[in-house]
């Protein structure tokens, strides 16, 4: 005889083998070039809000700040703290000039460390490259080696080409922080076709950002400013940091987005953060997360929460500066869809996030990393009620993501929705205008 648990066990297996495709061809669109936004909207948070409610009616806001502070009273938010690095260099030697050399992700580097004893993982902008390459930075001349070519990297087709993934070693004593500020460039995305300037030094970091290791911004947040969240007020705000790799530029290439390889990024969050979000979830406030980047966090938080009540980790994933950094949270891509099964489907979200700081202290942070990748019919959000978040490139893992916390299905909604904003003349992508969604059933 079948137990429930044997009907669920059997539903997670069917989610990962199942016939029917999650068909990326679903969740693509027509982006016109003259509505992807070169420069952030001036000044900083009077771009136009597109808002989604949780009975689907959509409603079009002329200044993000004029209307989002009451838009979301009796709602705590969550931030991403996390600061973008002077990421981009370009690197001249080998019969290359001036050409593109990107660091892929800093999320898991100590950017305090020699440059010389840590080696960075990067793009260059070049199928040339081959393992021994020496190359000169053409700000500071400081060689660069490449020590290990990985294979191509692919980008979509609003970017500047495609390249070379690989291993570099910097030849400098300073640390990555300092050789950065010397040597980088702002990392403004690659589909703005344009050179970093000055004004980007300041435009692509959110106001409140302050723990550098980030390659590129979490946007949603470039939209406060300090008058909005005086008003949105410090209580009613938490903090934690997703460093964001460049793979969030990488396109889903494959038809089947299950067979995507999604990116890992690191996170971390103090154990105070997290008590804050539970008391404003056990007052009967809704929870609005800035930002994908922040959505996935706590989206990932919550299976490891899961993961400690069944007993599936051992505990040790609490870290500060004097403790194993090995020992860190870690949810894998697919990994929440056995969790599901028994308890796993019943378990609230207060109830996840309590199992991970039981017992710890305040000033004990949590970290990981995480491979979670959310995409529809399949996943159901745990944690958010409401979303905010800037338009996104088509065949991301990104439209993925916000089709599933509008259970859009078959990404119709969300096509009919970014088609009426092109035509509305909505500003897309990293410095283009933002949404404002709400989980379907929400009030």
């Amino acid at each position: 005889r079948l137990t429930e648990k044997d009907y669920d066990a059997a539903m997670a297996v069917d989610m990962l083998l199942a016939a029917n495709q999650i068909r990326m061809s679903n969740y693509t669109y027509n982006l016109k070039e003259e509505s992807i936004a070169k420069y952030p909207a001036s000044p900083r948070g009077s771009s136009k809000m597109l808002q989604v409610d949780g009975s689907g009616r959509v409603t079009y806001h002329r200044n993000f700040s004029e209307v989002f502070p009451s838009v979301i009273a009796n709602s705590h938010l969550v931030f991403n703290e996390s600061k973008v690095l002077d990421a981009r260099l370009f690197v001249n030697g080998n019969g290359l000039e001036n050409t593109e050399l990107m660091l892929l992700d800093l999320g898991d580097i100590d950017i305090h460390a020699k440059c010389s004893e840590t080696p960075l993982r990067a793009m260059i902008r070049t199928s040339e490259a081959s393992d021994g390459d020496v190359l000169y930075d053409s700000k500071s001349n400081t060689s660069i080696q490449i020590t290990e070519n990985i294979g191509d990297w692919m980008e979509d087709e609003k970017s500047d080409g495609n390249g070379t993934e690989c291993w570099v070693s910097v030849r400098s004593d300073k640390s990555i922080e300092e050789f950065l500020k010397e040597a980088g460039s702002v990392p403004i995305p690659p589909y703005l076709h344009r050179s970093a300037e000055e004004s980007d030094s300041e435009a692509y970091n959110n106001l409140y950002a302050s723990k550098a290791g980030s390659v590129a911004a979490p946007t949603a947040g470039l939209h406060f400013t300090d008058e909005v969240l005086q008003e949105i007020g410090d209580e009613n705000c938490s903090y934690l940091s997703l460093h964001v790799g460049a793979g969030t530029f990488k396109p889903v290439l494959v038809e089947d987005a299950r067979d995507h390889a999604m990116h890992a990024e690191v996170f971390s969050v103090s154990v105070r953060e997290v008590n804050r979000i539970i008391d404003a979830l056990e007052s009967g406030k809704s929870l609005t997360v800035v930002g994908t980047t922040s959505c996935r966090t706590l989206e990932s938080l919550f299976w490891c929460g899961v993961k400690r009540i069944r007993g599936l980790d051992d505990g040790s994933s609490m870290v500060d500066a004097g403790k194993d950094p090995n020992h860190i949270l870690q949810l894998n891509q697919m990994e929440w869809i056995p969790l599901l099964v028994g308890e796993g489907r019943t378990i609230s979200r207060v109830t996840a996030l309590k199992a991970l700081v039981r017992d710890r202290a305040d000033d004990d942070v949590l970290c990981g990393k995480t491979s979670l990748m959310i995409c529809p019919p399949m996943y159901d959000f745990q944690v958010v009620d409401n979303l905010v978040t800037n338009f996104h490139a088509p065949d991301s893992t990104l439209m993925l993501l916000v089709s599933g916390f509008l259970k859009d299905t078959k990404g119709t909604k969300i096509r009919q929705i970014y088609e009426d904003a092109q035509t509305r003349g909505y500003r897309f992508l990293s410095y283009g205008d933002v949404c404002l969604f709400s989980k379907p059933g929400t009030k």
